[in-house]
């Protein structure tokens, strides 16, 4: 497979929030960061956790009725614009960014807070570049269109 064949991910964007959240752990044992205990931690963190999970399932079903992959290291067969994808280019990783956050939160973690804006800048720089100069040489006119209409994250 060549690099025209598939978008030139090198690293599957739920290890980059594993590998942010586990820096982000790191920091807060060598600092000896921790924010106040609070009861409302978790409840706080559902704020996010929940609709990112509800649209990550939501777009993991779309992808199964186009028979596209969910991957980012394989070749899409379909530039799926509906239910989420019209409002965002990108919602499961906006979704992977909201459970960054409600780990943070759930954690009491200010380490994990500050790796959130790196990963997310990592996330934008080089996996959705990847992606979008694929889909720009797969779908062409189609993809320019939808680009021009939906922003990357929101």
């Amino acid at each position: 497979m060549t690099s025209q064949d598939h978008p030139e991910v090198l690293m599957p964007p739920p290890l980059l929030h594993l590998g942010g959240l586990f820096i982000g752990y790191t920091l807060d044992r060598v600092f000896h960061w921790q924010l106040a205990p609070s009861d409302e931690r978790v409840a706080l963190a559902l704020l996010p956790a929940l609709p990112a999970v509800a649209l990550i399932l939501w777009t993991a079903l779309l992808f199964r009725r186009h028979r596209t992959t969910l991957l980012p290291q394989r070749a899409a067969s379909t530039l799926v614009t509906q239910g989420p994808f019209r409002v965002s280019r990108n919602p499961i990783y906006l979704s992977f960014a909201l459970l960054h956050l409600a780990c943070a939160i759930a954690n009491g973690s200010p380490g994990m807070l500050l790796t959130l804006p790196l990963v997310v800048y990592v996330m934008d720089r080089h996996v959705i570049a990847a992606e979008e100069a694929f889909h720009q040489r797969q779908f062409g006119e189609a993809w320019q269109a939808y680009r021009a209409r939906v922003r990357r994250w929101l």
